[in-house]
């Protein structure tokens, strides 16, 4: 026969807090999880940022004297405008698409701040339709 052990006040207590302290430790070791991915990505793009600009750099030096030289018989001192405006436009592109990037990434911890804004409607008692 088994009787159902009733909880004092003390002993409920003690489990909310020991429910809540681990509610919180899991979603620490969330936004610990994001902010190493976070960096990860931060680091990689760093570095092959920077290689990707030596290399295009070389290139581009070069292939600027390749197209100066070629044409300086015809066009003479316009083939340096020509060239300074296609880096021109070259570089506001990339600029805009990086802006354009930039924006449309989801904010740092996003999943993180999911989970604790959905941790407090549950202990608030609403249900995922009166979240919504």
């Amino acid at each position: 026969m088994t009787t159902r052990h009733e909880l004092g006040p003390l002993e409920a207590l003690s489990r909310l807090a020991g429910h809540l302290f681990g509610m919180v430790q899991s979603r620490l070791e969330l936004a610990s999880l994001e902010l190493s991915e976070a960096r990860t990505r931060l680091m990689v793009m760093l570095v092959v940022s920077f290689a990707a600009v030596l290399l295009l750099g070389g290139a581009v030096l070069a292939l600027s004297a390749w197209v100066a030289v070629a044409l300086w018989p015809t066009l003479g001192h316009a083939v340096l405008g020509w060239i300074a405006l296609a880096y021109g436009i070259s570089g506001g592109a990339l600029i805009w698409w990086l802006r354009t990037h930039l924006r449309n990434d989801p904010p740092l911890l996003a999943d993180t701040l999911a989970e604790l804004r959905h941790d407090a409607a549950s202990m608030r008692g609403e249900s995922a339709e009166e979240r919504r």
